[in-house]
């Protein structure tokens, strides 16, 4: 079947148009990259913050000390055992600076789907384990405070 120039004219031109920007972000798996299905938990409520996130990918509490205060809280707790309280990391790879175990853990997007769905080794989803995706949003945003320049 032969496509006109219009056809391949009008498919670009809807991938470039506002309806192709609004599709929301997707998530993929760290061990196999297959799409997850990111859904809320049982008794999560899906904050504007995380819905925000799952549009564009921007992590909004980047720069938010409240939620920085909270992120670092939350880490101490689930993260600091094997990441380290400064995040070089000691069972877990270290998590700053830019030598990364997983390469997507550059990204908020590809942090967030390690947090959200698990990697190799110890690092299971913290979903499973009950927590939100707000809270794994201030875990990421604490995390990325911990950068070295």
């Amino acid at each position: 079947m032969r496509r006109s120039v219009w056809s391949y004219g009008a498919a670009a031109l809807a991938l470039c148009s506002g309806a192709a920007l609004a599709d929301a972000v997707v998530f993929r798996s760290a061990l196999t990259d297959a799409p997850m299905d990111v859904q809320p938990g049982p008794n999560e409520v899906e904050t504007d913050a995380v819905k925000s996130f799952k549009q564009t990918g921007e992590n909004p509490y980047r720069g938010d000390e409240a939620a920085r205060a909270e992120g670092k809280r939350l880490y101490s707790t689930e993260c600091a055992l094997c990441h380290l309280p400064d995040g070089t990391g000691r069972i877990g790879p270290s998590l700053v600076g830019n030598d990364w175990s997983y390469p997507r853990s550059a990204t908020d997007v590809g942090m967030f789907e390690i947090v959200y769905g698990g990697a190799s080794g110890a690092m299971q989803s913290f979903a499973k384990r009950g927590m939100t995706q707000d809270q794994m949003l201030k875990i990421i945003a604490y995390v990325r405070s911990l950068a070295k320049p």
